[in-house]
Order: structure tokens, then sequence, then C-alpha cells
């Protein structure tokens, strides 16, 4: 392998800048497999000079290309060296962290969220330099919530806490009280994976303070609630969404919170389910198998019914299908053999997606010849 370098380079850095994904992946993991090898077989003057060589073009790949394909590439090659241990760590961290940083600022949505993955795992806690990247981080993202919209800082903002908070919650933990205060600006934004990110974002946080002080959890989860409750009355889609997207993260991440209020987020589910936008009817198909799953007894007593018949009529709707589908499946995983008496009718709508299917994708008949 340390023979010939800079033609293992040159190639794998070729495919970095593939259009296909899965040839990009697997050359970031052959960059990461050549440059272990080299640390191992080159005298260090060389290797740190292969290793300034690799730098520079992920940078190059990273920061100077217009191409998102190469972006990206360079990216996952970056995110692949994160826990190589063969080089000084604060120099690594400082360094990956400003490649990074001019993706986030970038409107490339594909690279972005990528770059906040690995920026995540960056953080993973390993010193006061981690320390000191997760808090002017943070900072960075509260700011772009807190000043006039410009989506692809909405949405960096947004990315960027999320992996934060899944991948450093000792050190989000400070922040989380701030975030969840300034988090409904982008809940409520116009674009809905602004909004679905920030209700992921929210998530993350929701399980930072589960696990830890039970007063400032119910503080939190409280406030959350009421303001999603508020954000129904708005009655726009936006809020609407929000709303649905936070009532999900509560009854995922909320453990016991949302027991009192269970009977209140079921009626708020069965009143959407009819809302004139097809996003809002999406949303409440995904809630349903959600709320059957946090508390199955009082769902099969109350609601069962109800919401099997709405998931009926969406099955015999051709483009709610397969969601609805979905929905039922985790349903019956939920309620068990309370699912029994509305079998005959899935299955016949089972048979009815495979006959629709088989018209649209008609298995070719093989003829025998001779």
């Amino acid at each position: 392998m340390a023979q010939q370098p800079p033609d293992q380079l040159n190639r794998v850095f070729l495919e970095l800048k593939s259009k296909n994904d899965d040839v990009r992946r697997k050359a970031a993991f052959d960059l990461r497999n050549h440059v272990v090898a080299a640390s191992r077989e080159l005298p260090t003057e060389r290797f740190q000079d292969y290793y300034n060589t690799v730098n520079a073009r992920i940078a190059a790949l990273i920061e100077h290309s217009n191409d998102s394909n190469e972006r990206v590439g360079g990216i996952l090659a970056l995110d692949r060296l994160i826990d190589f241990d063969g080089d000084d760590a604060a120099q690594k961290t400082t360094r990956f962290a400003r490649y990074l940083r001019a993706v986030m600022r970038s409107n490339d949505n594909a690279a972005m969220i990528l770059a906040a993955r690995a920026l995540g795992r960056l953080a993973v806690p390993g010193g006061t330099l981690t320390a000191e990247l997760v808090e002017s981080e943070v900072k960075s993202a509260l700011e772009w919530l807190q000043s006039d919209r410009q989506e692809n800082r909405r949405f960096a903002a947004v990315l960027t806490l999320r992996e934060l908070a899944r991948n450093s919650p000792t050190l989000l933990y400070s922040f989380v009280p701030q975030i969840l205060e300034v988090v409904w600006v982008a809940l409520r934004d116009p674009k809905v994976l602004i909004r679905e990110s920030a209700a992921e974002a929210v998530g993350a946080c929701f399980e930072i303070i589960a696990a830890r002080d039970s007063q400032l959890r119910q503080l939190w989860f409280s406030r959350i609630y009421d303001e999603a409750m508020q954000g129904l009355k708005l009655n726009t889609v936006e809020s609407i969404h929000a709303s649905l997207l936070t009532v999900k993260e509560l009854l995922l991440k909320g453990g016991m919170f949302m027991t009192e209020r269970y009977h209140d987020a079921c009626e708020m589910v069965l009143r959407y389910k009819d809302h004139r936008d097809a996003l809002i009817r999406r949303q409440v198909v995904v809630l349903i198998p959600i709320v059957a799953s946090y508390a199955p007894r009082d769902f099969v007593n109350g609601y069962l019914h109800k919401f099997m018949t709405h998931l009926g009529n969406q099955l015999r709707k051709e483009k709610d299908r397969n969601p609805s589908f979905v929905a039922v499946g985790k349903v019956a995983g939920a309620v068990g053999s309370a699912i029994a008496p509305y079998l005959d009718g899935i299955l016949v709508q089972v048979r009815e997606g495979l006959r629709v299917k088989a018209q649209v994708h008609p298995v070719p008949v093989l003829r025998r010849t001779g």
C-alpha cells in the first residue's frame, strides 16, 4: 500500500466525486483504510506529508467544489477520519470543524445534513476543545434562530442542535432551556423540512432532560405542550403541523408526562384526520400508531374502532395506501389480539393493493420455446 500512495489517492478521490452514493461511501471507507495503513507503514515525516495531502484534498472537495456530489464525497471522507487516532485530536477538531462550518453556511441541503452529522460526531465529549466547539456552535445556532429568517441558516441551526443534542447531551444540557425557548420559530417555519428537523431537535432535547432533573423536565414539557395547544388556535397549516410534530415527540420521548393528557392527544389527532391539507392528514396517520403504543389498553377501549375505521378508509385511496398499511401494522403490534375484528377488512385491502400493483407492474410471463 505504502509504495504508491499518489496513485491510490487519485483513484479514491476520483471515486469520492462520483454521482453514485454507494461509490462515494465505499471510497470514504477505502480512504480511511489507506490512511490507517500508511500511518503504520510510513516513517513519521512521510506519513505527515501524506496525511496533509489527504486533508488538503478533502478541504478542496468540501470548501471549494461547486458540485454537490463532490462536496458530499468530501464530507463522507472527513466523517470516516473523525475517529482516526493517528493524528493530533485538537488540531483535527479545529480543522474539521472549519471545513464543516463552511458547508453549514451554504444552501446545499444534502451536504448540510451530512455535515451536521459529522459535526455531531466531532462533538462527542473528549476534552476542553470539544466543549468549546459545542458552545460555539450552539451560540451560532441560537443566534440564527433569533435573527431575521434566512432559510439556509435556520435549517443549519436546527440540524446543528439536533446532532449536538444526540452526540453530546451532557455538554448541551445547560443550553436546553434556551433552545426550547426559541425553537418555535423553526417549528412553524414555512418549509416542511425545517419544521421536521426542528421537531427532531426538540425530541433530542427531550431525551436530555428526561434523564435528568425531574422539576426541569416537568416545567419544560408543560411549556412545550401548552405552546403546542396554542399553535392549534393559530389554525395555519404550519402551526398545526408544528403542534402535531411536537405532541409526537412528547409521546415518544416524554415518558409519563402525556398520561394525563392522553385523551386530549387522541381527540386532537381525531380532529385533524380529515383536514383539508394532505400534509396534516399524513401526519395524523403517522401519529395513530404512536398514540396506540403509548397506552394500548386506553386506546383499545376508547379509540381503536374510530382510528381503524379511518385507516380503513385511507387504505381505499391509492395515494394514501402505503403509509396507511404501515400504520395498521404498527397498530396491530401495539394492540395485539384486539385487532382481530378488523383483519378481514385489512386483508381485502391487501388483496386490492396487490391487484393494483400487479396492473401497474405486471410480472412477465416466461414462455417455453421449442
